[in-house]
């Protein structure tokens, strides 16, 4: 077959985007080029662009093929022949060769399959979709313990929610979007891992528009995005691409039911000022198993954070409602929800307990678990004798360990 370098070129930048660097199957580190497209998959995710050029079959070494396509000017046309197991590349000025394994073993793009009442089908405003997963998958679990927990689940209704969490804590959008339940069909769980090769994909894919718009127009076009769901797998398309991917079977929680209705203190700050405030206690948060301390009283916030040996402390203005307060909150969870954020955040706090929300804008509402920690400084009655029943312990261990020895040799 002949192609462009450009265009291949292009389709291995989008298709890089899923194959894996080790495989267990050796062949998945080769991409497919069948029938009008080039195809990868780590058996988790598979992805195909489009390639009206391609004719019949044949795999091609990714890394080797992606790197050399670099230093090869894009006019050229490309020559692809596969002879059993030898694939050659020749251009103008040059040419390749590599071994490759046999086409055959590549394993097929999974389909969409399911009787059409418990399918779904429908073209969607693919960016409100795809920035409300992407808003949501950094709260995905990443432990192995419970799989409903490293997705996001699509919540299906007239106003489409998205939500993950992680056992600390959750994230939830609801979208402006219709996507009906089917029979059966009323929440799926898309894998924390397709939908950041989706944002990735989306990102490199270029909008299109009619070719008598003006560039305003070109700009600002909506990107639509076909959709195909059943109870096992995910297939969207948008431009050249399509993306495929196996769901992750189980119920989701019920996170509607865990959103609070109302929190009776309520905190609103500069999102800017309390990630300064934050972040000049982080060192001593780190020491003392990364809680933040945040009070707070009439319009003004103490963020704190104390060791045995060390504190500090930093004070933000900010409107209350509802009266004084308190919450202690892991440093890391806060800070990564108030990067890259500009104006007001509300924080809704009903104790030192239960679950504090955040709200920003039109970023999806946050809910973190608070961390249990000693309010008031211990009195130096107290730590003096936590101190002796320490060196009391460690006395009675050591006096233990001779007597276990003659034991074990008795």
């Amino acid at each position: 077959m002949q192609i462009k370098v450009r265009s291949l070129r292009e389709a291995l930048g989008l298709l890089g985007t899923v194959v894996p660097k080790k495989a267990l199957l050796p062949v998945l580190i080769n991409v497919l080029l069948k029938d009008g497209q080039a195809i990868a998959t780590d058996l988790e995710v598979a992805v195909a662009v489009e390639l009206p050029d391609v004719e019949g079959k044949c795999l091609i070494p990714y890394c080797s093929v992606a790197d050399l396509l670099k230093r090869v000017p894009g006019a050229e046309t490309l020559t692809i022949e596969q002879e059993g197991g030898k694939l050659n590349l020749t251009w103008s000025s040059g040419k390749a060769s590599y071994e490759v394994p046999d086409p055959e073993d590549y394993p097929p793009l999974p389909q969409v399959s399911g009787l059409p009442e418990q399918t779904i089908e429908q073209t969607v405003d693919g960016d409100d979709l795809v920035r409300a997963l992407l808003s949501v998958v950094d709260y995905c679990s990443t432990k192995e313990d419970r799989p409903v927990l490293n997705g996001v689940a699509l919540l299906l209704s007239e106003n489409v929610q998205v939500a993950s969490a992680d056992g600390f804590r959750l994230a939830l959008k609801t979208l402006p979007l219709a996507l009906p339940a089917a029979e059966g069909l009323g929440e799926v769980i898309i894998p924390a891992k397709a939908v950041r090769v989706l944002g990735r994909l989306w990102d490199k894919t270029p909008r299109v528009a009619p070719l008598d718009s003006s560039l305003v127009r070109v700009i600002t076009a909506k990107k639509q995005l076909e959709l195909a769901l059943s109870s096992q797998m995910l297939k969207v398309s948008f431009g050249a691409v399509t993306l495929t991917t196996m769901l992750i079977q189980g119920t989701p929680p019920k996170y509607r039911q865990l959103i609070p209705e109302d929190t009776p203190l309520k905190v609103r700050v500069f999102a800017p000022d309390l990630e300064r405030a934050v972040r000049r206690v982080q060192a001593v948060a780190r020491k003392s198993r990364g809680g933040v301390r945040l009070t707070w009283s009439e319009d003004m916030m103490t963020v704190s954070s104390r060791s045995d040996k060390k504190s500090a402390e930093a004070v933000v203005a900010v409107a209350t409602e509802g009266g004084d307060g308190r919450v202690a909150l892991d440093v890391d969870y806060l800070l990564g929800y108030l990067q890259g954020k500009e104006g007001l955040v509300e924080m809704g706090v009903t104790d030192t307990h239960s679950p504090v929300f955040f709200r920003h804008g039109s970023s999806p509402l946050v809910l973190i678990m608070p961390l249990l920690v000693e309010w008031e400084p211990k009195s130096a009655v107290v730590a003096e004798a936590e101190q002796v029943a320490e060196q009391a312990q460690d006395e009675t261990e050591a006096e233990e360990k001779p007597k276990r020895g003659r034991k074990k040799r008795d």
